[in-house]
């Protein structure tokens, strides 16, 4: 089979030139070097400088991390490490959350219980007998048969979503990618910190994207907040839409 070409073959530059020369670049380039804004009472907390990459590409990234130094680059990819704790959290929900009779092909683990019961605390409940778990072999080899939950939409509806819509999450990536590093004098400083922001939605509903404007407000507080939080002067960052994301249940942006 061909393999994939690195970073460093004539193809892939000529595509990272071409991004860093595009008007979305140039964009992107000017949020993050300009001035920024301050945030807080008086406009006195910290100052955020932050962008959205519509364009999530390899090529478009490289050029990105080239001017910048903190991005994603175009060969970012997880840890060995994280690839081991992604392997053994996906056979985890397979032995505890309810999975379709028929997963597809190739066969898709359901993830829409396991992460608005981690998320976003909607309560879980018993798989009835009818339900019927296949066996599935674990990591040590061993076949075993799963004790189901689901998510009892009910009792949410009664004692949650009757008071309140829960919230957007945003929180580190369980999963993150090899970022690179830079001197500085905190852990902040010499490496970027790869978050997620999640939208809750129930299985009826359509995923939750509230739209590009909505997105940067809220995504802009939880960085406001974080920054606070750890007595911050101010943070840059940058936010995109996943292309292929690992989890589409519930609507995210990283």
């Amino acid at each position: 089979p061909r393999s994939h070409p690195t970073v460093d073959s004539p193809e892939i530059q000529a595509a990272i030139a071409q991004a860093g020369s595009s008007d979305e670049f140039m964009r992107v380039l000017e949020a993050l070097t300009g001035s920024g804004q301050r945030v807080g009472p008086g406009a006195a907390g910290p100052c955020l400088r932050g962008a959205r990459v519509a364009n999530p590409e390899p090529a478009f990234l490289q050029a990105l991390q080239n001017m910048l130094g903190w991005t994603l680059g175009y060969e970012t990819r997880p840890t060995p490490e994280t690839r081991a704790l992604k392997e053994r959290d996906r056979l985890g929900i397979l032995l505890k959350y309810r999975q379709p009779e028929d997963p597809g092909n190739p066969p898709t683990v359901a993830m829409l219980d396991y992460l608005v019961d981690t998320l976003f605390g909607v309560p879980m409940r018993p798989v009835g007998p009818e339900v019927v778990a296949p066996q599935y072999q674990n990591l040590e080899g061993e076949i075993v048969t799963p004790t189901w939950v689901e998510a009892d939409w009910a009792r949410f509806r009664a004692e949650v979503a009757a008071t309140r819509r829960p919230e957007t999450k945003f929180m580190p990536n369980r999963y993150p990618y090899i970022l690179p590093e830079r001197p500085g004098a905190t852990e902040l400083q010499r490496r970027a910190q790869h978050s997620i922001l999640w939208y809750f939605n129930t299985p009826e509903e359509p995923l939750n994207d509230p739209g590009d404007a909505q997105i940067e407000r809220d995504l802009r507080a939880a960085v406001a907040r974080e920054a606070q939080a750890r007595r911050l002067p101010g943070i840059d960052y940058i936010w995109y839409r996943n292309p292929c994301m690992s989890a589409p249940d519930v609507f995210h942006v990283r």
